[in-house]
């Protein structure tokens, strides 16, 4: 759990350092997906520091209108079940996702409330004409000196023709693999329904 949180916060520092031009290309190209991304949530993270200084459990509401629009969460949430997604209903997948989004703002918002600037380099990939996956190298850079590995996954959403994140890898980690590994065995020894209910159950230790 540990690396899992270190892996996060790695992440999610890097998501917000960045500043890029925006454009109307923001979803139809990988590239300015993740600039424009990090450019809005930067920028709304420094215009209202005070406000969070004062009210923390505001982050929420940044990383819901900043960070989750340009982040495939419902194909995350998926990918995590994997081959059980067949053996669920409607109703659970419907309750799996959201309780999987609130799960994702909340560690996402324990992060960022910690926020310190970083010196951030992405490397465009420019070959994802016809691919439907692709992987943008990002190199993050510390005050130190001390340089991390990064990549970010995105996906074309082949009815929209939008490029959303959906997976990051950190020195080689992918943090959907991390939550797939410790939710999957538990999905097919319980049920996805006690996922479900641990999910809430960490959401309340987030509020608590």
């Amino acid at each position: 759990m540990r690396l899992f949180i270190s892996i996060i916060a790695l992440v999610y520092s890097l998501s917000f350092s960045v500043f890029a031009a925006e454009t109307d290309t923001a979803l139809t190209d990988p590239n300015q997906t993740l600039k424009t991304l990090s450019k809005q949530t930067f920028t709304r993270l420094e215009s209202e520091r005070t406000k969070l200084a004062e009210h923390p459990e505001y982050i929420k509401v940044i990383i819901n209108e900043e960070l989750l629009p340009y982040f495939d969460y419902k194909y995350a949430a998926y990918s995590v079940v994997g081959a059980n997604l067949k053996n669920t209903t409607a109703e659970q997948r419907n309750n799996f996702v959201d309780a999987f989004r609130t799960y994702l703002v909340n560690a996402y918002g324990h992060i960022l409330i910690k926020y310190d600037e970083q010196t951030i380099t992405i490397l465009d990939n420019n070959n994802f004409k016809g691919k439907k996956i692709v992987n943008i190298p990002v190199r993050m850079r510390d005050n130190n000196g001390q340089v991390t590995q990064l990549s970010f996954k995105l996906r074309k959403n082949k009815k929209t023709g939008e490029w959303k994140v959906y997976d990051v890898i950190a020195e080689g980690i992918s943090m959907l693999d991390t939550k797939r590994t410790e939710f999957g065995s538990l999905i097919q020894k319980q049920g996805i329904d006690e996922v479900i209910k641990l999910l809430l159950e960490k959401n309340d230790e987030f509020e608590s």
